[in-house]
């Protein structure tokens, strides 16, 4: 297996970036005393069994079950619907396309649900032949009101395409031993998944998860798994300066906590990395938008942006507008279209583009705009990938796994629960008429009606 992933860290550095913004050697060498503490203090977590990711790429046993149940599930069916949001979703996501795009495998046709809008999740719900989906909901504990209300729907088009063998079109991933969906697979005999107690949804993309409908679009989850197990050896086998998770944990850090940057922008030059960003936003959000136990708030927004599209939508902002980001940009080194561009059908000052590969132009955005924001003095990671294969991804994904779970740490926040999400789902749910829930729901009615009224709204006509 010949991986290869570039970290460049050297905008960061104080003799590189002027203003003040760069990291003085004295502050680099405290950053990674200190990402090397909270690297010790996870692995401590980890070693009691309270957290499970670094597990994940070593569970080779079980890739390999999933991979048998994946093509038993081709022979039968032509797509999978895949029932999930936010964790349970945007891994798959990323993945697939990373690694091409859906249809780019020898697999079945795989479509990720992960939103409840009704013109949107009807419409995907109506173009899936029943009698040739396979349905795979997923949810930890049982209780995702959004997954529920999908299940709901594809289990009733299910009956009505299949009968009574409607159960043989449905499998579920959830908990080991309990939740809502663990009693429905053990009452209706319908095949489940197991995710570890362990690890939790933004951290489970190689777990069943990810690993089924992967595996069933016919991606190489033994070739994803590969990937990740490179990344946790090398992070665990190097020392603090030549160990991109420490090193990239304590640039991170530091643009938090010492020189804090509110926002933190990844700009991605290559087809499907827009969706593995999207993946980074969640896990980046969700992990260390946190309360310290003494109450004061950390966080940094992630934001997205794609490379050259963006370059013409936000990239002014970015140049002159405030301090206050940092900025990861992400390409992969090798893409996979070789055009050229013709010598003639533009205009005469354009002539330097003919006679070239259209990529050397993509290459150039890329450089141009790394150029711009470092003359703007902006702190900013530069961050190469092999390739789109799933050998790369996977080690990337995990890479940045690990570089989140240590930064929190550094923060001195969990960056594995979420309560903040939890509250949300909690109002939703006793709005929706949970029993029990009752006394909550009057509550919240109470505080949104004790509001001085601002509301404005027009109509036409009348």
């Amino acid at each position: 297996m010949d991986l290869e992933l570039r970290f460049d860290f050297s905008l960061i550095l104080e003799k590189n970036l002027r203003g003040g913004e760069g990291l003085s050697a004295a502050q680099l060498r405290g950053g990674l005393r200190r990402a090397e503490k909270a690297a010790l203090a996870i692995a401590r977590r980890h070693a009691s069994g309270e957290i499970g990711f670094p597990d994940l790429p070593f569970r080779e046993k079980e890739a390999r079950a999933l991979c048998r149940e994946a093509a038993r599930l081709r022979e039968r069916f032509g797509h999978m619907l895949v029932l999930g949001i936010g964790g349970s979703a945007l891994g798959t996501k990323a993945v697939l396309e990373a690694v091409g795009g859906p249809g780019a495998r020898k697999g079945m046709a795989v479509t990720v649900a992960d939103n409840v809008d009704p013109d949107f999740f009807l419409p995907v719900l109506r173009a899936h032949p029943m009698k040739s989906t396979v349905v795979v909901a997923i949810s930890k504990s049982g209780t995702t009101a959004e997954t529920n209300a999908q299940l709901s729907l594809a289990i009733a088009a299910l009956k009505k395409a299949n009968g009574r063998s409607w159960r043989e079109s449905l499998v579920l991933v959830t908990d080991p031993e309990k939740g809502a969906f663990r009693k429905m697979a053990d009452a209706e005999g319908i095949t489940a998944f197991s995710v570890p107690p362990n690890v939790g949804g933004r951290f489970s993309v190689l777990s069943p998860v990810g690993l089924l409908p992967l595996a069933a679009s016919g991606v190489s989850v033994g070739r994803l798994l590969a990937g990740a197990r490179w990344m946790e050896t090398l992070f665990r086998e190097r020392e603090p300066a030549e160990n991109p998770v420490l090193f990239a944990s304590a640039v991170y850090s530091h643009y938090l906590l010492e020189n804090p940057k509110p926002v933190h922008v990844w700009m991605t030059y290559g087809r499907g990395l827009e969706r593995v960003a999207e993946w980074w936003q969640q896990l980046w959000a969700e992990s260390l938008g946190k309360r310290r136990p003494d109450g004061t708030s950390v966080g940094q927004t992630p934001a997205r942006a794609v490379g050259v599209t963006d370059q013409h939508s936000q990239v002014q902002l970015y140049q002159d507008g405030p301090p206050d980001k940092i900025y990861t940009f992400v390409k992969w080194m090798k893409g996979r279209e070789k055009g050229m561009v013709p010598p003639a059908g533009f205009a005469p000052e354009m002539a330097m583009l003919g006679r070239r590969p259209l990529r050397d132009l993509f290459e150039a955005e890329f450089e141009g705009t790394i150029g711009a924001l470092r003359n703007a003095a902006r702190p900013l990671v530069r961050i190469e990938v092999g390739s789109g294969d799933e050998a790369h991804v996977g080690a990337f994904l995990h890479f940045w796994e690990w570089v989140t779970a240590v930064v929190g740490e550094c923060a001195g926040i969990d960056p594995f629960d979420q309560p903040g999400v939890e509250e949300g789902k909690k109002i939703a749910r006793a709005l929706m008429g949970e029993k029990g829930a009752s006394a909550r729901r009057e509550r919240f009615i109470r505080s949104m009606g004790s509001r001085a009224p601002a509301e404005i709204r027009v109509r036409s006509g009348g």
